[in-house]
Formats: structure tokens, C-alpha cells, sequence
């Protein structure tokens, strides 16, 4: 096969793509069974309380935030395939939305490592103050639920691609418009993250339904149908791609031939 027609992108796209869903899952379970903030704890908890939770968890908090120091930057990989994906679409000059997106994936990153440091440090010495602790714990579960904004560059540049007509027109595209306004809709939901600096109980606290819930499952599910419709468009492109590489070979048969 000559370079004119290597898959090595293609292959590479889907192995990286894999990579990051791969640490996304694994950045979850750690969410869920050694941190134990899904549910999150509730943010009217008195500073003894906060305490409690640390000394109690110390161990497993400390062995989930060392898990999340190696998977926590998930959206990196899989944003470096959703923007290379973009700008094989994104006609006109300077891919600028694609650009967006991708400085977006790297900010969002730093956002999603930065909570399980602070609850590694929470938990990490039992014996401080207890305020001290439970200051660490908001900073960290503010910083989870408020840092929408880096969100929000992605999806609005995925929405502008997959509105676009001219998106429409190239083969194999990974942006349907029907996920344009889906991404639109996911976009407006995230904005709520940031009221909860506000209420401490109710659907905009931080473990409320429009903060914290919603985003979560809304965040999933993003990941989840843009990562298939990746997977599905590079099956399209690397099936492309051999199909031009038969024919021109059929072309160059048939003239030897001649």
C-alpha cells in the first residue's frame, strides 16, 4: 500500500479515540467507588463532618486521586480525534472552529485532574484542622461542578460544524446535523454548573439535579455518541480510502495492458 493510501491516520485516530475512552471509564469507576462522590456529599456538611469523611476514606481517596493522576486527562485524546475530525470538514481557509475545540479539550482537562488532586490532598493528612479539610473538599467539588465554561468552546464549535451545509456535502462526515442541535442543547444545560457558588441544597447545589446530575449524564451521553459516530465515519474513511487505492490500481493494470 503507498503512503498515498496508508490507513496509519485512520488506525491511529480510532487507537487514540480508545485510549481515551478507555481512561474516561476508569476515571468514572474511581468517581464512584473510591472517591464516593457520585452521589456527591451534600454541601451543607458542617466542617466536622468533611473531616469525618476524609478520616475515614483517607486510603481509598488517596489510592483513587494516584488512578486519577494517570487517567484524568481523558478528553485530551479523545478531543484530538474529534478535532482532526473537524477540520477534515470544516472547509474555507483557517480551521478556526476546530482550533476552538481542541484548546477547549485541553482546558476542560485540567479542570477534570485538578478535583481529585484536592480530594487526595483532603484526605491525605488526617490529624489538621478540620475547617482546613473542608475547604480543600469545596474548592474541589466547586471546581468539578462551576468550570462549565471550558465545556462550552467544544460544543458550541461542534454545533457551528454540524449546522454548516457545507459539513453536510463531505462524505463520511462524523457531524450530522441532527447532533449539531443536540450538542446546542447539551451546551445551554451546562451553563447552570456555575449557580452553585449560590444555594447549598436544592437542583443547584452542587449535588443538586441541574448542577450536578444533569450535567454528569448529559456529559456521558456527549462522549458516548460523538465517540460512535467517529468510530462509524472512520469505518467510512478507511473504506473510501481502499476503494480509491482498488481502482487506481484496476487504472494502472488496464494501461499496462494498453
Amino acid at each position: 500500500m503507498t503512503n498515498k493510501t496508508s490507513l496509519f491516520s485512520e488506525r491511529s485516530q480510532r487507537a487514540i479515540l480508545w485510549w481515551g475512552i478507555g481512561m474516561a471509564v476508569v476515571y468514572g469507576i474511581v468517581l464512584i467507588f473510591l472517591f464516593e462522590m457520585v452521589p456527591p456529599p451534600s454541601a451543607e456538611w458542617s466542617a466536622a463532618q468533611v473531616a469525618d469523611f476524609y478520616q475515614e476514606k483517607s486510603t481509598q481517596i488517596r489510592w483513587g486521586a494516584v488512578i486519577c493522576g494517570w487517567t484524568g486527562a481523558f478528553m485530551m485524546p479523545i478531543l484530538a480525534v474529534v478535532a482532526i475530525q473537524m477540520a477534515r470538514v470544516e472547509t474555507g481557509g483557517a480551521k478556526i472552529w476546530s482550533a476552538l475545540s481542541l484548546v477547549s479539550g485541553a482546558m476542560m482537562s485540567i479542570f477534570l485532574v485538578l478535583p481529585p488532586i484536592f480530594w487526595g490532598a483532603a484526605a491525605y493528612t488526617a490529624d489538621r484542622d478540620e475547617e482546613i479539610t473542608a475547604m480543600v473538599h469545596q474548592i474541589a467539588m466547586l471546581n468539578l461542578v462551576t468550570s462549565d465554561q471550558y465545556y462550552i468552546f467544544m460544543w458550541i464549535g461542534v454545533t457551528v460544524i454540524a449546522l454548516r451545509p457545507a459539513t453536510q456535502l463531505v462524505k463520511h462526515n462524523p457531524f450530522p446535523r441532527w447532533w449539531g442541535y443536540l450538542s446546542l442543547w447539551i451546551t445551554v444545560m451546562f451553563e447552570a454548573g456555575a449557580f452553585a457558588f449560590v444555594p447549598k441544597s436544592g437542583p443547584l447545589s452542587w449535588n443538586g439535579l441541574l448542577v450536578f446530575w444533569s450535567p454528569l449524564t448529559l456529559f456521558s451521553v456527549w462522549i458516548t455518541i460523538q465517540s460512535w459516530l467517529i468510530f462509524r465515519a472512520l469505518r467510512g474513511q478507511e473504506a473510501a480510502k481502499l476503494a480509491a487505492a482498488a481502482d487506481d490500481a484496476t487504472l494502472a493494470n488496464a494501461g499496462a495492458l494498453l
